[in-house]
């Protein structure tokens, strides 16, 4: 009992543990990361966000797990010699995918006469059919989804070139639930980041 209590537990974290976003970055190759250490936020007017990132709220939730993913990183915030610049991407776009499903055909059930003999004698019953299903192809059906993705760039200062992105995008099914797990998704973009 206790080994299926067991079993039952870690199956139960690790489907939970399953992220709705998939996270991507990319980098300049010729950039020597080490030789940054003070970053600092471009205004908000440069930072682009729709639908529910488009609030005070989600700014704040972006800006706070970013600053603290970077400090983690060794990088401090200044704001009068950054070497580092940040802005911040975060849009729900409404998108649509086709999927497959599976069609089959199930005959009727329906009762056959049978004759058994026992005994010298005969006997005559119903013997109940319940055919198998069986597979006649596939339907193809249209399904609309919001995908929301937030993107965060580090802009050298002094060559004004990105020189990082890092980026989360997933399926929004929950509008509230997104918003609150922005800290959770800038922490895993920045588990992208590279080594300095």
């Amino acid at each position: 009992m206790k080994k299926l209590m067991l079993l039952f537990a870690l199956s139960t974290i690790m489907l939970g543990a399953c992220s709705p976003y998939n996270y991507y970055s990319y980098k300049s190759d010729k950039t020597d990361f080490s030789k940054y250490r003070t970053f600092a936020w471009l205004p908000s007017k440069d930072a682009k966000g729709n639908g529910i990132f488009d609030n005070s709220i989600a700014e704040e939730r972006i800006i706070e797990a970013t600053s603290q993913a970077l400090s983690k990183k060794g990088l401090e915030l200044n704001n009068e010699q950054p070497d580092l610049l940040i802005k911040y991407t975060a849009v729900v776009d409404d998108k649509t995918r086709t999927t497959s499903n599976p069609v089959y055909y199930r005959a009727p059930s329906y009762y056959v006469p049978r004759v058994a003999y026992s005994g010298g004698r005969r006997y005559y019953y119903y013997q109940f059919v319940n055919p198998f299903p069986v597979y006649v192809g596939s339907e193809m059906r249209k399904e609309n989804f919001e995908e929301g993705s937030v993107m965060i760039d580090l802009i050298d200062r002094a060559t004004s070139k990105v020189i990082w992105r890092g980026w989360g995008k997933g399926q929004v099914n929950d509008p509230e639930k997104a918003v609150e797990d922005i800290p959770e998704v800038i922490e895993k973009i920045f588990g992208k980041f590279p080594a300095t």
